[in-house]
C-alpha cells in the first residue's frame, strides 16, 4: 500500500514537472543548440547557413586582434560597471537596510521607478544631457568656463556612466533585502566581543550579505554584456561590444559568425559568474560553502 502511494505520488510528480520541462527543452534549450549547430558552418550568399561545417569563425575571433580589443573592452567596460555599481550599491543598500520598514519600503519604490521606463527613453534622455548642445555643454558654454562643447557622448565614459545609473538599482535592491535580512543579534555578538565596527562589517555583515552581493553583481554584469541599445546610443560606432559586433554581424547576413560571437560571449558570462560566485561563496550563508 505504502509502495503503491509512493508511486502514485512519483507519477503526480513527473506530471507536474512535464509541462515546464518541455518549454523549457522547446523554446531554451533547443534554440541554443540549433544556434550552437550554425555556429559551426560556411557563410552562405543565398541562405543563412552554407553545408559546409568549419571552425572557422570560432578560428577568427580567438586569433584575430580586432576580436582580441573587443573582448578585453567588453570585459573592462563590464568591470567598471560592475566595481561602480558595487561601491554605490553597497553604500546606498547600508543606509537604507535599518531604516523604518516604511521608509525603507518608500525608498527602494522610488528606485524601482526608473525601471519602469525603457532603456532607450534613458538614453536619450543622457544624450539630452552630454551632447554637444546638451545640458552640461550649454552650462559651461553659458558661464565661460568653455569655448567649444566637450566631447562627452560616444566615448567608454558616457557608456559606462550611462549604464551604471541604469542597473545601480538592481544592485541597491539586491543588497539592500540581503542586509535586512540579518539578523542584529549577529553584530551585537559581535560588538560584545569587542569588535570594531570595521571589524564587524569584515566578519559578520560582509559574508552573511553575500548571497545579495552576488545575486546584483550577476545582475549587473549579465545585464551589461547585453545592453545594446545603451551601448550603441552612448557609445557611438566607435564604442563596439560583443554585443554590437553580434548585431553587426546579424544585420549583414552573416549568421553563422553572429552566433559564433554570441556563444563566445556566453563563454565568457558564464565563466564571469562562476568565478564571481568562487569568490564571494554566497552558499556558505546557508551552510553549504
Amino acid at each position: 500500500m505504502a509502495d503503491g502511494f509512493r508511486l502514485t505520488r512519483r507519477w503526480a510528480a513527473l506530471a507536474l514537472l512535464a509541462p515546464p520541462l518541455a518549454v523549457f527543452l522547446m523554446f531554451f534549450v533547443a534554440p541554443l543548440v540549433s544556434l550552437f549547430w550554425v555556429s559551426f558552418h560556411a557563410p552562405s550568399q543565398t541562405e543563412l547557413f552554407g553545408a559546409e561545417l568549419t571552425v572557422e569563425h570560432y578560428a577568427t575571433i580567438f586569433t584575430d586582434p580586432f576580436y582580441h580589443t573587443i573582448i578585453l573592452r567588453t570585459l573592462s567596460t563590464g568591470g567598471v560597471i560592475l566595481l561602480l555599481c558595487l561601491v554605490l550599491g553597497y553604500a546606498t543598500a547600508y543606509v537604507l537596510a535599518p531604516l523604518p520598514q516604511r521608509q525603507r519600503l518608500f525608498l527602494l519604490l522610488l528606485l524601482v521607478v526608473p525601471l519602469m521606463v525603457s532603456n532607450v527613453v534613458r538614453a536619450y534622455g543622457w544624450i539630452a544631457i552630454l551632447g554637444r548642445q546638451g545640458l552640461i555643454n550649454s552650462l559651461l558654454r553659458d558661464t565661460g568656463l568653455i569655448d567649444r562643447p566637450l566631447l562627452l557622448l560616444n566615448s567608454f565614459e558616457a557608456v559606462s556612466f550611462g549604464l551604471m545609473t541604469i542597473l545601480l538599482p538592481y544592485m541597491v535592491i539586491s543588497v539592500a533585502n540581503a542586509l535586512n535580512a540579518i539578523d542584529v543579534q549577529y553584530r551585537e555578538a559581535a560588538q560584545s566581543l569587542r569588535a570594531n565596527p570595521f571589524k564587524t562589517f569584515v566578519h559578520v555583515t560582509w559574508p552573511l550579505s553575500s548571497p545579495g552581493v552576488a545575486s546584483g553583481m550577476l545582475l549587473v554584469f549579465l545585464l551589461t554584456l547585453s545592453a545594446y541599445v545603451t551601448i550603441t546610443l552612448l557609445g557611438g560606432p566607435r564604442m563596439k561590444l560583443l554585443v554590437s559586433l553580434v548585431f553587426d554581424a546579424v544585420g549583414a547576413f552573416r549568421w553563422p559568425l553572429a552566433a559564433a560571437i554570441s556563444f563566445v560571449l556566453l563563454a565568457l558570462a558564464l565563466v564571469i559568474s562562476a568565478l564571481i560566485l568562487a569568490v564571494l561563496r554566497p552558499q556558505r550563508v546557508q551552510g553549504r560553502g
